[in-house]
């Protein structure tokens, strides 16, 4: 099975895709409807900087040392 994901938009009578995709009759689809951006409103930028060192780091040690300890006690 393959998946493909292709931007669009609704022309007022039906969807046009951005980009050309090979379709047979009857294939299956997923169709997501967006909310419409605001014209007036800019292009935002997420800045991930100011995401980036938050919080306490989950493993003081090596990370496969903990896991290895998590396994001792899962066999019956």
């Amino acid at each position: 099975m393959s998946l493909t994901a292709v931007s669009g938009y609704y022309d007022g009578t039906g969807i046009v895709m951005d980009e050309e995709v090979s379709m047979s009759v009857g294939q299956r689809v997923i169709i997501t409807i967006l909310e419409k951006k605001p014209e007036h409103q800019p292009e935002q930028k997420i800045r991930l900087d100011k995401y980036m060192g938050r919080g306490k780091k989950m493993f003081t040690e090596d990370a496969g040392e903990y896991v290895k300890g998590l396994r001792q006690n899962d066999r019956v």
